[in-house]
């Protein structure tokens, strides 16, 4: 079973993902096949998901 810990990490994980790929296509135009303006939908999703999970996740209690 995954905690709510694990859970924010994994989604902090798929956002910073999601953030990374938007950013190699609109930075490198390597990944032709991308609309850019479905890049640079990853890119500001996955930075307001990942902003977003790191401050839930610093407001968890600690175990």
């Amino acid at each position: 079973m995954l905690t709510d810990k694990n859970r924010i990490l994994l989604s902090s994980v798929g956002s910073l993902a999601l953030f990374t790929l938007g950013g190699y296509r609109i930075f490198t135009n390597n990944l032709e096949a991308m609309s850019i303006l479905v890049a640079y939908i990853f890119f500001i999703c996955g930075f307001i998901g990942f902003v977003f999970y790191v401050v839930k996740l610093s407001k968890t209690p600690r175990t």
